[in-house]
């Protein structure tokens, strides 16, 4: 923060400290004194200011103090905005735009000065209502998470699912999943966070080491792992699916009782069918499967699955819980 934005915020706690019910002149002041730029496009900008406040007056009434100086100091970064977009479809469109860029063919870079005023904008916004954070990142602990998420999103098309997603690799992955997590505060975008409970005690000094350092809109910790959230009926189909189109040994084929029987084992789900099965199972092509399987469902049953409060018995597995994790 440069000391021309620290000047903005104290001019704002000045403002909201002597002025307990501001009226849309007061404000206009405010932003006029302090915000606006006194020489270019004041017109422009002048307007854009008052509009601003006409449409959002009664809003910030409504606001708690702590919530105001936040939403104040994102309308003070929409100026700035407001006065670059005003400056830029000129520069842009310019008749002589050949002979003044020139010299310079990677112009256009100045645009992403905007950058910060946008996310800075989107930050103080979570501040007001979490809800204003209309971008999310789906941070998963393995591939078969990130492929079964995205086969959803593409097999559904439903925008519910269309995230971006991280896949942090594990748990020993954790220096790197602070820093990634770290930097979408920053931007201000909320992180949803997956993770497997493993059965032990680990899962939840991982959770508690995360929280301490970022900020976490949203956790889900499967009971286990991800391949023992579903059904013992989906893991036999997708299995057998699986053994059918990648294995290129004669494998028998596998029973919802099998399942059952491997899913009560202590060692992970995946692990042990492989050691039974003697075969490697590359679990994103699995995460693949489910993903497709589960999308099918999803389409026939979205009202069952996500809206009604009794839910079927089939749609208990954890794994739709999951799926209303990531629809949030």
């Amino acid at each position: 923060m440069d000391y021309f934005e620290l000047e903005q915020d104290a001019a704002i706690k000045a403002f909201l400290e002597a002025t307990k019910s501001p009226s849309k002149k007061d404000l206009f002041n405010l932003y006029y004194n302090h915000f606006l730029h006194p020489d270019h496009y004041t017109e422009h900008t002048n307007k854009v200011c008052k509009n601003a406040i006409d449409i959002t007056y009664d809003y910030f009434l409504n606001l708690s103090k702590r919530k105001r100086f936040h939403f104040l100091r994102a309308l003070g970064k929409l100026f700035d905005v407001a006065l670059s977009m005003k400056s830029w479809e000129w520069m842009l469109s310019r008749n002589d735009a050949a002979g003044f860029w020139g010299k310079m063919p990677t112009y256009f870079l100045s645009l992403t000065s905007l950058t910060e005023s946008l996310e800075s904008i989107r930050r103080d916004m979570g501040e007001v209502d979490r809800k204003c954070l209309y971008q999310k990142v789906i941070c998963v602990e393995g591939e078969s998470e990130h492929e079964f998420i995205k086969t959803i999103y593409l097999t559904t098309r439903a925008a519910n699912f269309d995230s971006p997603i991280y896949c942090y690799g594990g748990k020993g992955e954790l220096r790197n999943l602070l820093r990634f997590i770290q930097e979408k505060n920053r931007q201000g975008i909320r992180v949803f966070l997956s993770f497997d409970n493993d059965g032990d005690s680990n899962a939840k000094i991982f959770i508690s080491k995360i929280k301490k350092k970022c900020n976490v809109h949203k956790v889900f910790g499967f009971p286990r792992d991800f391949e023992s959230s579903f059904s013992s009926e989906m893991l036999a189909i997708a299995l057998n699916y699986y053994l059918t189109k990648f294995s290129r040994k004669k494998l028998k084929k596998v029973t919802i009782k099998d399942v059952n029987r491997l899913l009560r084992q202590v060692k992970p789900f995946i692990r042990s069918f492989e050691h039974e099965w003697e075969i490697a199972i590359s679990k994103p092509k699995l995460g693949k499967i489910l993903g497709g399987l589960t999308a099918d469902i999803i389409k026939k049953e979205w009202n069952d699955i996500f809206n009604r409060k009794r839910k079927k018995k089939k749609h208990k597995a954890a794994i739709f819980r999951f799926m209303k994790f990531l629809m949030q």
